[in-house]
């Protein structure tokens, strides 16, 4: 079934998830059901604590139930901000759901979410070239990719090293929301601003003592969560590179 089908006249879902990361449960209308089989269902709620897969970050996956039904989602999908679940379900899903995500999931996403942008910031600095992203994924094998040769592994060792101080020293995560205008003026060295879409409002991510940076995805509120960062490698891929790495385990 394609995405557009599914939301076809159907107003943006509100993104919970944006105003408050943390929250982990949820009540919510179900817009449109669709069975594909199988037990299989999609459904759009009218607001949801669930991250769709976009910009490296994977999708939340948990449970939507009511009192007769209960719908595993494995996975979520976007399309034109209209947030699409996608899962298994067991029984007739109801009028009124209430969601549960998986919040380690979740939170590991987070931490390793704003470990790449600290990331950028300190690989820049050790460098001291202005770093452009061009990819990133905070799955399994989590990496930030660059563009242009690989520095040399003690470069991005040290880079590493800058990253672990800062987190130890801690420093608050802040996230607002500007115009285009006003993103230009306060981002204009972003490692990743000229892929950026065209947008009426713009999230930008800022962590303490370092520059700002748009950003749609989750975030933790002070770096000292993320404990520690690891470097697992770097790679030459075509013009880019990548510098693979996790966070310290809970």
């Amino acid at each position: 079934m394609k995405l557009e089908d599914l939301a076809q006249g159907l107003s943006p879902t509100a993104k919970l998830y944006i105003d408050n990361p943390y929250l982990t449960e949820f009540s919510a209308e179900v817009i449109r059901a669709e069975n594909e089989g199988k037990n299989k269902i999609y459904v759009i709620l009218d607001s949801t604590l669930f991250h769709p897969k976009s910009g490296g970050q994977p999708s939340d996956t948990g449970t939507i139930r009511d009192s007769t039904s209960e719908t595993c989602i494995d996975k979520v999908m976007s399309f034109h901000n209209v947030i699409i679940h996608w899962g298994t379900v067991k029984g007739e899903i109801g009028r009124k759901v209430s969601g549960r995500i998986d919040w380690d999931r979740r939170y590991l996403y987070m931490r390793r979410h704003t470990a790449g942008h600290l990331l950028d910031q300190c690989l820049g600095q050790v460098s001291k070239v202005l770093v452009e992203t061009s990819d990133s994924w905070l799955g399994d094998n989590c990496y930030v990719a660059y563009r242009g040769v690989a520095p040399s592994f003690q470069i991005v060792s040290e880079a590493i090293e800058l990253e672990n101080k800062m987190i130890d020293q801690g420093g608050e995560v802040i996230i607002e929301e500007l115009d285009r205008e006003e993103l230009v003026k306060k981002t204009p060295n972003a490692p990743n601003f000229s892929r950026l879409p065209p947008l009426d409002r713009y999230r930008i991510v800022t962590i303490e003592d370092c520059e700002p940076i748009p950003c749609g995805g989750t975030h933790i509120r002070n770096t000292r969560e993320i404990l520690g960062v690891k470097l697992i490698g770097v790679e030459q891929k075509g013009e880019d590179f990548r510098i693979y790495y996790d966070v310290q385990t809970l």
